[in-house]
């Protein structure tokens, strides 16, 4: 384990530390002194050690103390906006209020990513380092997602509402899974630990073939989100026991896993969500135990789930791989595999030839570029028979689309547009120059060469398309003509 940095030292607070003129000064003074002091203890903590990149002290923590104010751990660099200095400790600010009704998340502060806990000042100091950990994974993994990457994803929450929590036999099966699963956990051998794998993961498939696809893909996302997250928590506590005389603490977590996971039901008051935050935990210290060390990278390389990954890691699939390479033999799976490859190939050559058809017909080049507000470009209305993928990201609507972004984007094309989501634009050519009408609050503009307007009540019509902004700056360059959504004022 690496030592602390140097500044260490500074991190703790002097006595007689003045604290903003909070009215219950040494209540406060004691609570950002434990919390700065605990806060340390994440240097001892190496990259890779919980999981791949993974560095608990790079995360900045927002701590807030009810009542008290919110201390500001690990930053650097110049504080944000409300936020003093605490004298001594270059990376640590304080701020005299706390947000109420605030929870503990992972939030964005000045364009950075960091971790938010609400401070129960009663907690022990594993479990508030367990919380801090939990916020300071989801904040790291929302900085590694990659589209159409599970890992860092998180689950579509909305099906909370729809999930068939009153489906007796679905219910009877995640019961199941949990008691298996906490059997698999305490197995005194790996042999048996690898049995009760493989009987979790048939009691789990066949109960995931009778749910809508969708709601199956919710479990292994929230697994994923919530329960990674909560892994890095207990982990940390783990790794910090030997120089923290937390043992004890590890102890009572791992017991209070497996008493979740043995009555995953039976807490119906609480939201189903919470069952994952012991089933992702309780998936993730199985394959630590059975898995081999590279369990965690492959997960990501390969875009599995944590039931996948188990599955792979026991040898659930190796009947299937069998037959499967099989198969390939029989019916020369390296000959498919070239011409697979050569048709793709073609594919994109010949989408890219289409895309650059459509933005060189003749006419007004109009680009909306969405990157102001987000990326975001919203199909309120398209064609499925005439929608086609250009690349990765990149759509190409043949005929019809009804984009929309709030007040930001409205309207319709009738033409050919390119919808780029990665950058966040729409091009299309939508029509001759005197076709095409543009006006600002209902009064029309005119657009010089390489000059850049901003205007209210942005509205385009033309025989391609007729759309509406509230603010957008306006820029022409010869034929094409860039609108930028802004943020309405």
């Amino acid at each position: 384990m690496k030592a602390p940095p140097a500044v260490a030292a500074a991190l703790l607070l002097l006595p007689g530390l003045p604290l903003l003129h909070l009215p219950s000064r040494l209540h406060a003074q004691d609570q950002a002194d434990r919390l700065l002091r605990l806060h340390r203890t994440l240097a001892a903590i190496e990259r890779d050690a919980i999981w791949p990149s993974f560095q608990p002290d790079s995360i900045p923590v927002l701590y807030l103390i009810p009542g008290r104010g919110t201390l500001l751990a690990g930053w650097g660099g110049e504080l944000p906006q409300g936020f003093e200095r605490l004298p001594g400790a270059r990376e640590h600010g304080w701020r005299p209020e706390a947000a109420r009704g605030a929870a503990s998340t992972s939030v964005e502060l000045d364009g950075r990513s960091a971790a938010q806990v609400v401070v129960d000042t009663a907690a022990p100091d594993a479990t508030l380092l367990a919380l801090a950990v939990h916020e300071a994974f989801h904040a790291f993994s929302g900085q590694a997602r990659r589209p159409g990457r599970r890992f860092g994803q998180g689950e579509n929450s909305f099906l909370v509402a729809s999930y068939p929590v009153f489906d007796a036999g679905n219910e009877t099966g995640v019961a199941l899974e949990g008691r298996i699963l906490a059997a698999a956990l305490a197995a005194r051998s790996d042999d048996e630990a690898r049995s009760l794998a493989a009987q979790f993961l048939a009691v789990r498939s066949a109960r995931q073939r009778a749910l809508p696809s969708e709601m199956a893909t919710f479990e292994s996302l929230a697994e994923l989100n919530e329960g990674l997250a909560e892994y890095a928590g207990l982990r940390a506590v783990a790794l910090l026991a030997p120089r923290t005389g937390w043992t004890p603490e590890t102890e009572r977590m791992r017991a209070d896993l497996l008493g979740r996971l043995n009555d995953l039901i039976g807490a119906p008051e609480r939201s189903l969500r919470l069952r994952y935050y012991a089933t992702g935990p309780g998936l993730a210290l199985l394959l630590d135990r059975l898995a081999a060390k590279d369990w965690k990278q492959t997960l990501v390389d390969s875009n599995r789930t944590l039931q996948d990954q188990l599955a792979y890691s026991v040898g659930y699939y190796d009947a299937e791989r069998r037959i499967a390479a099989e198969a390939r033999a029989r019916h020369d799976w390296r000959a498919v595999r070239d011409e697979a490859a050569r048709i793709v190939t073609s594919l994109l050559a010949l989408r890219r030839a289409q895309v650059d058809s459509v933005l060189a017909a003749p006419g007004i080049l109009l680009t909306i570029d969405a990157q102001a507000i987000g990326g975001g470009i919203g199909l309120c209305g398209i064609d499925p028979q005439n929608l086609l993928q250009a690349s990765q990201g990149m759509l190409l609507h043949t005929r019809w689309l009804r984009p929309c972004a709030g007040t930001s984007l409205q309207g319709e094309f009738n033409t050919r547009v390119v919808h780029d989501q990665g950058a966040g634009t729409l091009r299309a050519v939508i029509g001759a120059e005197h076709d095409v009408a543009i006006t600002a609050g209902g009064q029309p503009i005119l657009l010089e060469d390489a000059a850049a307007r901003v205007v209210t009540g942005l509205a385009i019509a033309s025989p391609g398309a007729t759309l509406q902004s509230a603010k957008a700056e306006v820029t022409r360059r010869g034929r094409a003509i860039r609108v930028r959504l802004l943020p309405p004022a």
